[in-house]
């Protein structure tokens, strides 16, 4: 498993817990956790002066050192009693998380009596805990994404390479439409190349995968080296214990797809819920599962583009930050603000070229956006170029120019001086930024970790030959020294320590180098939602390279229009 960036914590709020290993590793990128213990907690709650104490619905929670305090004919123990009880009469609210309801429900619910909120992972169990408990201080909270550990970025020497896997255990005894789902995805899968990682390999017979699943056991792997062979399979399937939650459903479907594979899986309400544009396949019957499986394995673009959706729709909605914002929340504390703004940074030469910028801008969604634009070499009409771009939805829009004789260099620093976003980012004045861009440069910004992201892998559109190309597309979601120029984003810190040199050209290669001998990262994300507008007009170029030549680097994908082939 690897962890990417060196971020601080999503939070400054301190939390004492009590969490399963899962839990305890997602959750501590995102607050301070103080992992209290049964004969020492009061001592660290003195040190420490938490803000919230937050339990889970943990068997073994904290290094099984609270083992039977939650659950049993005896629970809740004296121990946990006097933690929250003593957390309540020093004003530290006490958060409690039934993270396996529906089947589990009974098992914790004299725990959960104890809290001032309860969580559960099922909304069904909403009415259940308000009659039980008496308040309505109950609210739903699913499982999610912890980009720190579950991103696209691809661990070193890991390829994508394998076929399907499937991670987990064989229920014989139990949860029938668990297994129902299980013999009619596995015999479908065994047709494309199925490895089975056995969660309880060698242990109570109950568990292990009977004739003639049994051959395709390859072995049995921690969690960490589980989230590692994320990376290397093409697809992963998926089953439900439980089946009829519009909120439950397994932790593996966020991860898995965090970290860039596709997953297939029996139908859901919950998986419909969060992914409602079909990006993750589900499959009522082994025929459905077949061909599911067979476009999956026949087209990775068509794997590709199911699993950015899908990723896109986890970034904005299902991570442990959003998880932990929903939890603050429910308890009166402060929730941080982590939308960040955005400038975009536009010079052009080329008065015609405006309204391309404009159109670029005004198309990027769900940010707040700055638009500046340098003109280099002419004075545009500031009033005309605004009331233009109030047309288009865009309010927040400077303009500013300098001489021809001003380099390029010159040029981005006065553009990086006049911003006023948190994240800058350039854009060239002719080339093509879809709708989800900006949004999805942003997110990698933040799952990465790095100091700068930007894409190296690249569509080309040549008017010349009404054809586009693909460059470079081996090199996306990895660190890398380059990425294009015109796709250069990072907060604003990184473009004021590292000014553009006063060059006409190349003054991109050696901003980039400038970061990485700082000790930067940089991330090249994603091909999607760019491409470079290749005139044929040939004196426009600023590369200056033969379009036979250029078009000769990549692969051509499509012919005609290029937009709603790069747009995802």
């Amino acid at each position: 498993m690897k962890v990417i960036g060196a971020a601080a914590r999503g939070t400054d709020i301190t939390v004492a817990s009590i969490l399963d290993p899962f839990s305890q590793t997602a959750f501590s990128y995102e607050w301070n956790n103080i992992a209290v213990e049964p004969k020492t907690w009061k001592k660290q709650l003195g040190e420490s002066k938490p803000d919230l104490l937050f339990v889970e619905s943990a068997w073994q929670g904290n290094n099984s050192s609270w083992l039977y305090q939650l659950t049993g004919s005896l629970a809740p123990r004296a121990e946990i009693s006097e933690l929250v009880a003593w957390c309540k009469e020093n004003g530290i609210p006490t958060v409690f998380w039934n993270k396996e309801d529906p089947p589990h429900f009974e098992d914790f619910l004299k725990s959960a009596k104890l809290f001032d909120v309860v969580f559960t992972s099922d909304v069904n169990c909403v009415p259940r805990y308000r009659d039980a408990l008496g308040h309505d201080r109950i609210h739903v909270l699913p499982f999610a994404a912890q980009p720190r550990m579950h991103n696209p970025a691809r661990p070193q020497n890991i390829k994508r390479d394998r076929e399907i896997a499937f991670g987990g255990m064989y229920f014989r005894h139990k949860y029938p439409e668990r297994r129902q789902q299980m013999d009619y995805l596995l015999p479908a899968a065994q047709k494309f190349g199925l490895d089975i990682f056995s969660r309880q390999l060698g242990a109570d017979a109950n568990y292990q995968f009977p004739e003639p699943f049994d051959k395709n056991v390859v072995g049995s792997l921690p969690y960490e080296e589980m989230v590692t062979a994320y990376h290397a399979y093409k697809v992963f399937l998926n089953v439900n214990s439980v089946i009829d939650s519009p909120s439950m459903c397994a932790r593996r479907i966020f991860e898995i797809t965090a970290c860039g594979a596709s997953v297939v899986s029996p139908p859901s309400p919950a998986i419909e819920r969060f992914f409602p544009d079909g990006s993750i396949l589900t499959a009522a019957d082994e025929k459905e599962t077949h061909a599911h499986l067979r476009a999956l394995m026949r087209s990775e673009s068509y794997r590709q583009r199911l699993v950015h959706r899908a990723q896109r729709e986890i970034w904005k909605n299902h991570t442990y930050a959003s998880r932990v914002d929903q939890i603050l929340d429910s308890v009166n504390l402060p929730v941080p603000a982590r939308e960040r703004s955005v400038s975009i940074l536009a010079p052009t030469y080329r008065p015609h070229a405006l309204e391309s910028i404009l159109e670029n801008a005004a198309r990027q969604v769900g940010l707040e956006k700055e638009l500046v634009i340098l003109t280099h070499g002419f004075e545009a009409n500031a009033a005309e170029v605004k009331a233009r771009a109030n047309d288009m939805g865009l309010g927040n829009v400077s303009i500013i120019s300098a001489k021809r004789s001003v380099t390029l260099g010159e040029c981005l620093n006065l553009l990086v001086d006049a911003a006023d976003g948190d994240i800058l980012t350039k854009m060239d004045d002719d080339d093509y930024y879809g709708k989800n861009y900006l949004p999805d440069l942003v997110q990698a910004l933040t799952f990465s970790g790095a100091d700068l992201v930007g894409k190296a892998a690249t569509y080309f559109y040549f008017e010349s030959k009404d054809a586009t190309i693909l460059s470079y597309g081996a090199h996306e979601h990895r660190f890398t020294d380059f990425v294009r120029g015109a796709t250069l984003t990072a907060p604003a810190d990184v473009f004021r320590e590292h000014r553009f040199e006063a060059l006409g050209r190349s003054e991109d290669s050696t901003f980039l180098k400038s970061v990485k001998a700082a000790g930067g990262r940089i991330y090249a994300a994603d091909r999607f939602n760019y491409f470079v507008r290749r005139s044929a007009d040939v004196s426009s170029h600023t590369w200056q390279v033969a379009d036979d030549e250029l078009f000769a680097t990549g692969d051509a994908e499509v012919f005609g229009d290029p937009v709603a082939h790069v747009s995802v």
